[in-house]
């Protein structure tokens, strides 16, 4: 681990505690080089290794047209921030040799997001790791945000937006594979809310939302999005009867349907803007108003605040008070 006040110096390829014998100072003093300071440790480096990839954020800060928006503090360093010195000696070997070595023990996470944050390219040419399942799994995460805004743009939102224009505030999604055959009897269906309920065949997102880690980042992209309510599972969805059975009790004619399940990926979703405020009658405190007094035609009643929704109940009363 890098101490505070080390120095890494990319010139001489040296490290370690920062005692200046003068060699510091006079390669610092050199237009041609640049000190980079990340949390108390300085890396010394020549500008040209920045320019190397001028494409990225510190080879456009050095670069000719951006030099004079880039500023040094009063000792002539640059200050970096939202990185680890450790991660940032790793994204460095980028601009030495095209390639960031990562340790077993450094954070993939944070070596990605400060590939993102430096834009640098995060994929098998650039990224050397001794630790292979952290870099596959940050690869799947890159590639699950990608596909699920592609599901999104293709399947979902088209879905979500016939529940919306129906005058639904939410939607509930199961995700079939394309051959799956979903025959229901019309006279005896399953009871799985089938009003509120829409199907999207697609065996890429059934396929996909099998995993609970694609799940997750499913999610956080709809949150993203503004939406509320967010469930992801999988569910069992019945598609064709199994068996059809005469019973002697008779609910519904004496036939007894089961259907056959298969077990599938959904989503739930709402966009309602007000969940929280009630559109309901509090039928508790009518009654509580009903059973203490009745209201006269002439009277004046003032409801407390929670009551306000018992308005039309009270009239209920009156009306019977009168016919009596």
């Amino acid at each position: 681990m890098l101490r505070s006040t080390s120095l890494v110096n990319l010139i001489t390829g040296k490290e370690g505690p920062l005692e200046d014998d003068g060699t510091f100072t006079r390669l610092k003093s050199q237009k041609d080089n640049v000190v980079l300071l990340v949390d108390n440790v300085r890396f010394l480096l020549k500008r040209k290794t920045l320019l190397n990839h001028p494409e990225t954020m510190l080879g456009g800060m050095f670069g000719e047209n951006m030099e004079r928006f880039t500023k040094e503090n009063k000792d002539g360093e640059f200050k970096i921030d939202s990185v680890s010195p450790e991660i940032f000696r790793a994204i460095l070997g980028y601009y030495v040799t095209g390639e960031i070595k990562v340790p077993y023990d450094l954070n993939m996470y944070e070596i990605k997001e400060a590939c993102d944050f430096f834009l640098i390219p995060f994929n098998t040419k650039t990224i050397i790791s001794e630790n292979l399942s952290a870099f596959m799994n940050e690869l799947s995460n890159d590639g699950s945000r990608r596909n699920f805004e592609s599901f999104l743009h293709t399947d979902i939102v088209p879905t979500m937006a016939e529940a919306a224009m129906k005058g639904e505030r939410e939607c509930h999604i199961v995700c079939l594979k394309e051959d799956d055959i979903v025959d229901w009897d019309p006279e005896y269906p399953p009871a799985v809310g089938e009003d509120r309920l829409s199907v999207v065949k697609n065996n890429e997102i059934s396929r996909f939302l099998k995993y609970i880690e694609n799940r997750e980042i499913a999610k956080t992209v709809l949150q993203d999005k503004g939406l509320k309510k967010i469930r992801l599972g999988i569910e069992g969805f019945p598609t064709h009867k199994d068996k059809v059975k005469v019973t002697q009790v008779k609910p519904r004619g004496g036939i007894q349907v089961t259907y056959f399940y298969v077990q599938r990926p959904f989503i739930v979703m709402s966009w309602e803007k007000e969940e929280h405020r009630s559109r309901h009658v509090d039928f508790a405190n009518v009654s509580t108003c009903q059973s203490h007094r009745s209201v006269n035609s002439d009277e004046t009643v003032n409801l407390p605040p929670q009551n306000l929704n018992a308005v039309d109940e009270i009239e209920l009363v009156e009306q019977r008070d009168q016919e009596i």
